[in-house]
């Protein structure tokens, strides 16, 4: 059976679809802004390749054969899916998107720079839906794992060296205590530091080293009483209790007075956390990616702490 597919001149297909929904050589002409001889010439080949007159006459109008009833909607569908195609790879209008966008965050960032990324979101793209999810859970277990699945991981700068990145949030760490701490007063030693129990913020179950480290290195060993991977609870489970922690100040900051904790400075040096955009090579030059990159940009420029 010979391939018509391969003989076809695919510049034909919205002339067909064009000649299918008007039903009229001159309409269809009119419809893709060709002349009528064009619209007739590319008539004449298009039945030449089906072997079928596509456009019958029946009396003063023409009508569709059953072929061409059978085409009119698969042809029209790959127009428009054609048309999609050209038009997205050329251009991104964030104003008419529907598209869906993945995010990979923690529970840090979505309190702290979500909610102004939505808003901006919204302004620019009210149809545009973003869908956030946690790192380190199926199917995002490693950080190639999560860009590769995903539209962009908003993480530390260390953790995907090598990898495209873009942006910059800069935060501080800062030690949080219940508002009615029983012993420490308006400044943390590293004697309280000793001394307290310690809620212990981990990641896939490890400490972080920031943590840790830092306070070996000046001959302590803090008493961890509990561990948690979420960030967003650790004021709840200081306050009213003895017990310290170490948070990033954007996030305590906006939990503090709901919880009832105080934010105290470190008594020790705490490196600042840098967190960037993270995202696979493959949307380098995807316009939509590029837009989305810029409002997340954005939005880290105006979150965090200088």
């Amino acid at each position: 059976m010979v391939d018509r597919s391969s003989r076809i001149d695919w510049n034909l297909i919205p002339a067909l679809d064009a000649l299918l929904i008007e039903q009229n050589v001159s309409r269809a002409a009119r419809r893709l802004g060709v002349t009528q001889p064009t619209m007739s010439n590319a008539l004449a080949r298009l039945r030449r390749h089906f072997g079928d007159d596509l456009l019958t006459r029946h009396g003063n109008t023409y009508v569709l054969t059953p072929l061409a009833e059978r085409l009119a909607a698969p042809v029209h569908e790959a127009v428009t899916w054609g048309t999609s195609v050209v038009t997205s790879a050329a251009e991104f209008d964030p104003a008419e998107s529907t598209r869906e966008f993945i995010i990979a965050a923690s529970d840090y960032i979505q309190a702290v720079l979500m909610p102004r990324l939505l808003r901006e979101i919204r302004r620019q793209a009210p149809s545009v839906i973003v869908t956030v999810v946690a790192p380190f859970t199926e199917p995002y277990r490693t950080g190639e794992d999560i860009i590769a699945s995903t539209d962009g991981w908003i993480a530390p700068q260390e953790m995907l060296p090598g990898e495209h990145h873009s942006g910059l949030l800069t935060d501080e760490w800062v030690c949080v205590v219940s508002e009615d701490h029983p012993t420490v007063g308006d400044e943390l030693t590293m004697a309280d530091v000793a001394a307290l129990p310690w809620v212990s913020p981990t990641i896939r179950g490890t400490s972080l080293r920031l943590f840790l480290d830092s306070i070996l290195a000046h001959g302590v060993e803090p008493t961890i009483e509990a561990s948690i991977e979420n960030f967003t609870a650790i004021p709840f489970l200081v306050a009213g209790t003895d017990r310290i922690s170490i948070m990033q100040r954007s996030l305590a900051e906006l939990f503090a007075e709901a919880a009832g904790i105080r934010v105290l400075e470190c008594p020790w040096g705490v490196q600042p956390l840098k967190v960037t955009l993270w995202w696979d090579g493959r949307f380098e030059s995807d316009p939509a990616h590029t837009w989305l990159r810029e409002v997340i940009n954005a939005a880290m420029r105006d979150t965090g702490c200088e």
